[in-house]
């Protein structure tokens, strides 16, 4: 009787494995899935090889940016807790620093990328909050 039961459960268990398999006809869309959509693709010019471009050059780091937080450490850098993110800056040549202590709130204006190791980014000013 055990035997015909275990039998019995083990072809149960193969049929339901069978059932899940899968299926050699087309499926079905998924409701989830993007709608293909079949757009004219623009051809452009080619471009003016006149004057080659240089893609090692690095990019222009001029442009200024804002940031705010709280002075973690101020000596040869800045390092600038803005939240829970340590940030680490070069100090600009002509920066006056004078009044700010660690441990102030204040909003830097920089140049370059923020997170970049090799070449951090430069304080161009510097003000309390």
């Amino acid at each position: 009787m055990k035997r015909a039961a275990s039998i019995l459960l083990l072809g149960t268990m193969v049929l339901s494995l069978a059932a899940c398999g899968k299926t050699s006809g087309p499926a079905a869309p998924d409701a989830t899935a993007p709608a293909e959509t079949t757009a004219a693709v623009e051809e452009t010019a080619p471009a003016d090889t006149a004057a080659p471009v240089d893609e090692t050059a690095a990019p222009s780091d001029t442009e200024e940016h804002v940031v705010s937080g709280i002075v973690n450490r101020l000596g040869d850098h800045l390092v600038l807790l803005v939240d829970e993110d340590y940030l680490v800056f070069e100090l600009g040549k002509d920066l006056n620093t004078g009044g700010v202590n660690e441990g102030d709130e204040v909003t830097l204006v920089y140049t370059g990328t923020l997170g970049d190791e090799k070449n951090p980014p430069v304080v161009t000013e510097i003000t309390k909050d």
